[in-house]
């Protein structure tokens, strides 16, 4: 094949610039190539036939240095090629079938006019060149530059197309490389871009007979009989495209072991609305294969089947009769489907999309014995939560059915509002999917003063080149509304009471105002669980055991209240025989996860002023005994409460209460717990 190199001239992207061009060191390499190249194949899927797949296969295998130089040996340094790939190295095929192919002109000189330039010219000859039709995957035209950054820069494409009555094969290569290395390849070139082609001039080989043989020599099987798609193939593929794994989250995952487990999983992590799931609704869905053997919906991670129960529950509201929540027997209330309207923003009004979410347990997710299945955070992130509450974890996606990125922040401008998790050890999966016919009024800062823009327009503008966010245009706010609204409902969806639960409506306007001003979740038990705390059930407090019968003292929180800046809470103290003349002392630290952080760690460690403190305390019934903050009544800012009984009279538990107020902005993200203890201040006559 013959190699043209692109001279340097004015305007030109060089090499360098195209491998940055995708802007996104944080989404693994593997990631970004499984998404773009799968959505490539589906943006070609043909039309008219939705009930019939695409069908994507990525194939490992190696490949020797020989029979590459041997080919694309014209224009490269081989003794640098061999220096860096002595031998032999792999080789992936990213094959699609049952698509369209690289359609089009061969060359810009047979285009006609604005006639469409075609899938060949856009992936292997343009930069920046997007497709029209909303409904399409890519929206800048860049995503194809991943490829380069698989390997050496060298990407072959072969393609089968219809053409008449009768089929044509089309076989191209291209390389892209940093054209300020040292070792690059092209050592005579200016730009690090060039393409092997025909002799004639730059374009395809068309000759079946000659594009046979190359395939040969790479391996690669030909399209045969009806069969039209596309191969893209990636030789001397790089070791390092796995991410690293942190090691505190304990052992790798089984996926993190090889390519072909990691790219299973990451066609399940952004494609699981699609694979093997005719129920799908945007277009012909997904059959994948890794190796040759297919990605089944039965087989894929929970999270990712729950996901496509999700989105099939969005598109309709007739249950399938192999539903994931049917089969784990999610109750009815531990799943919502709701409508997200926004105000001023369509032509008709209406329902800008569908918030579909589930509340799931532990079983339900397959985590425990016999299936031991990883937790929807490692799966979707590769971190691990190691207690309850769970991180929410929110999806969405447009109409081709790619997760546009997955969300678990608990901030309250994230996907979920702020909610912070279940406190009852549930996990909550959320997608939301808009409706991609909604016309949108028509706003000069949209720069459609003049026409009506579609929805999914809209947001498929909003995609930047990695397509891994929706961000408003300037002006605009419809995807801040929809992230508002969503995370309202699933705020509320996941602090809902239990369906058992009667609240007091004084209750629940304390605790809608504390939803505003205070974290959602840790905040000692306020009956939302319908559960009475473990030291209520072992103690009695009107009959109790003897005091001696509790060696330390022991503290049961009740009655808590929210007001604006704090809690009021009701407390039970439990005596207990450890050194009974000495008096108790109620305290307040700052729970984390390497456990709790008292007053004096969290000033040793220089973090500032302390974020809770007591502001009042007292006894239920003065006559047993005193309650003194910090030991006197004018210390302020204290995290203690002491409390001196009269022993003459002292009963096995007293009751008190006490205000803790938040004493910076930092607290209201926080969560305080409250303990007891002995305190070693001398009594004090309590008469």
């Amino acid at each position: 094949m013959k190699y043209y190199g692109l001279p340097l001239q004015p305007m030109q992207e060089s090499g360098a610039f195209l491998l940055r061009a995708m802007q996104n060191e944080e989404m693994p390499r593997l990631d970004l190539l499984v998404r773009e190249s799968v959505q490539n194949a589906l943006d070609a899927g043909r039309e008219g036939a939705p009930d019939t797949p695409v069908q994507v296969d990525f194939n490992l295998r190696e490949s020797s240095t020989e029979s590459i130089a041997s080919i694309f040996g014209e224009g490269i340094n081989l003794s640098a090629l061999y220096d860096r790939y002595a031998d032999k190295a792999t080789m992936l095929e990213i094959r699609d079938s049952l698509t369209e192919g690289l359609t089009g002109p061969l060359t810009f000189g047979s285009v006609e006019n604005d006639a469409p330039h075609g899938n060949l010219l856009k992936l292997v000859f343009e930069i920046g060149r997007t497709r029209r039709d909303n409904a399409a995957g890519g929206s800048w035209g860049l995503g194809k530059t991943c490829y380069f950054r698989m390997g050496a820069g060298l990407v072959i494409y072969y393609s089968r197309i219809r053409s008449g009555e009768g089929f044509e094969e089309r076989l191209v290569a291209s390389m892209v490389e940093d054209e300020t290395r040292t070792d690059r390849l092209q050592q005579a070139s200016r730009t690090g871009i060039a393409w092997w082609g025909a002799e004639e001039e730059l374009r395809p080989v068309t000759s079946s007979e000659q594009i046979h043989l190359v395939l040969k020599k790479l391996g690669i099987e030909p399209f045969r009989g009806d069969v039209t798609g596309t191969s893209i193939l990636i030789p001397f593929l790089r070791g390092d495209l796995i991410p690293a794994f942190d090691k505190e989250n304990g052992p790798r995952p089984w996926w993190y072991q090889n390519y072909e487990s990691y790219i299973r999983i990451a066609l399940q992590r952004w494609f699981c609305a699609r694979v093997d799931n005719p129920a799908f609704t945007g277009g012909p869905y997904l059959a994948a294969r890794v190796n040759g053997q297919a990605v089944y919906q039965r087989q894929m991670l929970p999270v990712f089947r729950a996901t496509q129960s999700l989105y099939n529950r969005a598109a309709s509201e007739d249950v399938p009769s192999n539903d994931y929540f049917s089969q784990q027997g999610v109750q009815p209330e531990n799943i919502i489907r709701k409508h997200i309207f926004l105000r001023n923003e369509f032509l008709d009004g209406g329902s800008a999309g569908l918030v579909i979410a589930a509340l799931l347990t532990a079983e339900q997710l397959g985590m425990g014995a016999p299936h031991n299945n990883p937790s929807p955070g490692l799966c979707v992130f590769g971190r691990l939560e190691n207690a309850a509450p769970y991180r929410p974890i929110v999806t969405f996606m447009r109409k081709p059915g790619m997760s546009i990125c997955w969300d678990d922040s608990t901030e309250s401008r994230g996907w979920a509002g702020g909610f912070s998790g279940s406190p009852d050890g549930l996990y909550m999966i959320a997608l939301f999917v808009p409706q991609p016919d909604k016309l949108l009024l028509p706003s000069d800062q949209r720069g459609h003063a003049c026409s009506a823009q579609y929805l999914e327009g809209y947001l498929r503008s909003c995609e930047r080149a990695d397509h891994a966010a929706w961000v408003d245009i300037s002006g605009m706010r419809v995807v801040e509304k929809i992230r508002t609204a969503c995370g309202k409902t699933l705020r509320d969806f996941g602090l809902r009471p239990p369906a058992n639960a009667v609240v007091r409506p004084s209750i629940r306007m304390a605790r809608n105002l504390a939803d505003l001003l205070l974290p959602a979740r840790g905040f000692g038990s306020d009956g939302r669980g319908g559960k009475a705390a473990p030291l209520a059930r072992r103690l009695d407090t009107e009959g109790g055991p003897r005091r001696g019968s509790l060696p330390a003292p022991a503290l049961e929180i009740h009655d808590v209240t929210y007001v604006a800046d704090g809690l009021s809470i009701g407390w039970t103290l439990f005596w207990g025989s450890e050194e009974q003349g000495s008096p108790r002392e109620i305290f307040v630290e700052v729970d984390s996860e390497s456990g709790p952080i008292s007053a004096d760690a969290w000033e040793e460690s220089g973090l500032g002023r302390f974020p809770f403190h007591l502001s009042e305390g007292s006894l239920a019934v003065p006559g047993q005994g005193k309650a003194m903050l910090g030991g006197t009544v004018t210390e302020e800012l204290t995290n203690k409460l002491r409390i001196y009984a009269n022993y003459s009279e002292q009963s096995p538990s007293l009751k008190g209460h006490l205000m803790m107020r938040v004493a910076n902005p930092a607290g209201k993200t926080l969560r305080p717990i409250f303990g007891v203890r002995v305190s070693k201040e001398a009594g004090v006559d309590c008469e």
